[in-house]
């Protein structure tokens, strides 16, 4: 008698779980390892820098988490941006300033970035019209560049 007075309580806990799992399914979204390289910035950009971008956007709290990593830049870094809105091949104004990065020419920084659907539009944004650059002395409008793009 008791088993049948557990079950309701144990279907609506597995109902609840697997709820909150689609949940984060569909929030959130995840990439790893976007390239970031001279060849996307425009004008193209010659030289052995190169990165990675790793980004997890959520949802519902419109927030971006990313980590960004160069190696075999030109120089340090003088300044790092996230743009927007620009397809692949095309420049775009600055939208978020990174402060406090690595001074050297291998790097890691990770941010936030809060989309407010007032300035930056989360539709743009999923449409993958940002990205972002590292700017060096050599190259102050920009050395490497990576689209964040959510469709493979």
């Amino acid at each position: 008698m008791r088993l049948f007075r557990l079950a309701p309580v144990a279907a609506l806990l597995l109902l609840a779980t697997s709820c909150r799992q689609d949940d984060l399914g569909v929030n959130l979204i995840t990439k790893s390892g976007v390239v970031m390289d001279g060849t996307q910035e425009v004008p193209s950009k010659p030289g052995a820098g190169n990165g990675t971008i790793d980004y997890t956007y959520n949802r519902t709290t419109r927030t971006l988490s990313y980590t960004v990593n160069w190696n075999s830049l030109s120089g340090v870094p003088i300044a790092m941006h996230i743009h927007g809105t620009a397809p692949k091949g095309v420049n775009a104004g600055i939208i978020q300033t990174f402060s406090g990065f690595t001074s050297s020419q291998t790097g890691t920084y990770t941010g936030t970035f809060f989309v407010d659907n007032v300035v930056v539009k989360e539709a743009d944004f999923l449409n993958g019209v940002y990205y972002i650059n590292l700017h060096t002395a050599l190259n102050p409008g920009g050395e490497i560049r990576g689209q964040l793009t959510f469709t493979n």
